[in-house]
């Protein structure tokens, strides 16, 4: 009798002990889950910047020098087609600008020289924030910087002198007077601040944008309260 009241009363109790055990699991597996951001996100472009972006686009399509590239293979000619479609649906609707500017850029990417592309202008834009140059400047420039480069490794290989005494702008404190390492270090550095220089005249209204080895280029001179001779900014941009 006894040991039948002791089980009743220790079933009882069983409850009672796990119930906080309980509690306390079901505790652990609540979380709070972060709040949804139910606001859609913003595509839209305003008509500048998307107008500006499309005409880059359209005076790369209509370029002479690039036709031969953009009809060569079907899979070319399709990505033509389906910027200009792209083009077409963000004329229509601006709430949708950044996803047909995004498939666009996506299209393009690779119509350049330096991936192999046979164009006489390269591709003018990429992901990110665009050039506020004209394309015609944009081309120039690039035009500048590969002619540079070209030239500055054949005159670093070709002038043991150069090799010797070329050496890095003291405006670089980790390797300001040290000289370059090879001829590959050396045209990047020559060429970008060439192309630098000609973006500044190009900005200081000094320059048209336009650039021809066989026409030359018109520059302006430089106002009469300007202090810094021209040839100083050779090294603005050295490395």
């Amino acid at each position: 009798m006894v040991c039948a009241l002791l089980q009743h009363l220790i079933s009882d109790l069983i409850p009672l002990l796990s119930f906080p055990q309980w509690e306390q699991t079901e505790k652990k597996k609540v979380k709070k889950m972060p709040k949804k951001n139910n606001e859609p996100k913003d595509l839209s472009m305003e008509d500048e910047a998307w107008n500006s972006r499309v005409e880059d686009v359209e005076t790369f399509l209509a370029h002479a020098g690039n036709q031969e590239f953009l009809s060569s293979t079907e899979t070319i000619e399709d990505g033509v087609e389906l910027i200009r479609m792209n083009i077409r649906r963000g004329n229509r609707n601006p709430a949708k600008r950044k996803t047909f500017w995004k498939q666009i850029l996506d299209e393009g990417r690779e119509w350049k020289r330096e991936h192999g592309a046979n164009v006489e202008m390269d591709w003018p834009t990429s992901q990110g924030k665009p050039s506020n140059l004209p394309a015609h400047v944009q081309q120039s420039t690039s035009d500048i910087y590969d002619l540079t480069y070209e030239a500055a490794i054949d005159y670093w290989n070709n002038n043991q002198i150069v090799q010797i005494t070329a050496i890095r702008s003291g405006r670089n404190k980790e390797e300001g007077g040290q000289p370059y390492p090879d001829a590959v270090e050396y045209a990047k550095t020559r060429a970008f601040a060439m192309k630098q220089r000609f973006v500044k005249l190009f900005n200081d209204g000094r320059w048209d944008g336009n650039f021809s080895l066989e026409e030359g280029m018109t520059i302006a001179l430089p106002p009469a309260d300007e202090n810094q001779e021209e040839g100083d900014e050779d090294d603005s941009s050295d490395a």
